[in-house]
């Protein structure tokens, strides 16, 4: 089934050109919803999108991430809901695309993997989805053709690696430590790590694409992940701020990161 999933094929697309693919973190909805529809589709250098859904309680994101959420939710009245509608209005963008939300959001809406589905999604990352839950939730994502993307940290133990490459479909590798916001160290002893992670994680499944999030906001950072051989780079924060900026400021960043996205 998931021959067809446009997510998994950029994937193993951009491996196989040696380059790697450049995802950007957009809130659905920031700065306003005309302002996000315009300059997602300008983000026109980026090959994967993930959007995140409005949350009161974004545990994972630091200052700047968790003040655009309040900005959408407060200012602008968007919800889940109508974010994953705002996402739909966006189905003619070519680049492939996933949602990171909280459990707890997607218990309180209902039927939310099939309004993933309805509105142009293709995978899902819910950080917070405990082992138990991500197994059946995984279930009626495969059914339904959306890939599974689990959030990996960089010093987890083997154990933990083995279950999240037995559940998911992409791995998502935490760099820096904590929060979003944070610019990860991509050299000594997280460079040696990220390494190991990786090889562990393809000598289990050598198909498994391999993202590394969290951390990510310089071009010399991209080209190390480039090195390693990662299959996707995600931005988040610096996009965040960047968006807030206008859309040259953003379109510049993403030149600049994108050229440093090719193997060495």
């Amino acid at each position: 089934m998931y021959t067809t999933n446009p997510l998994l094929s950029v994937l193993r697309n951009s491996r196989a050109n040696r380059r790697v693919a450049l995802c950007g973190y957009f809130l659905a909805g920031y700065p306003a919803p005309e302002t996000f529809y315009r300059l997602v589709r300008a983000a026109n250098l980026l090959d994967i999108i993930e959007y995140g859904i409005p949350a009161n309680n974004p545990m994972m994101d630091g200052r700047v991430i968790a003040q655009a959420h309040t900005t959408v939710i407060q200012e602008r009245g968007l919800g889940a809901e109508t974010a994953l509608a705002l996402i739909g209005g966006l189905r003619d963008i070519p680049q492939p695309r996933f949602a990171m939300t909280y459990s707890y959001v997607g218990r309180e809406l209902d039927g939310f993997l099939r309004l993933c589905l309805t509105n142009g999604l293709q995978g899902m990352l819910a950080p917070d989805m405990d082992e138990d839950e991500m197994r059946f939730v995984a279930t009626i994502m495969r059914a339904l053709n959306l890939a599974v993307v689990r959030l990996l940290d960089s010093q987890a133990d083997e154990a933990t690696i083995e279950r999240s490459v037995r559940l998911g479909d992409v791995i998502y590798l935490k760099a820096a430590p904590g929060a979003t916001g944070t610019s990860a160290a991509l050299e000594g002893d997280l460079y040696t790590r990220l390494d190991a992670i990786i090889q562990q994680i393809r000598a289990l499944k050598p198909e498994m694409p391999i993202g590394v999030g969290i951390g990510i906001q310089r071009p010399e950072q991209i080209a190390a992940l480039a090195r390693l051989g990662v299959d996707m780079a995600v931005i988040g924060t610096r996009l965040v701020e960047k968006v807030a900026q206008g859309e040259d400021a953003m379109v510049d960043y993403l030149r600049e990161m994108r050229a440093a996205a090719v193997y060495g």
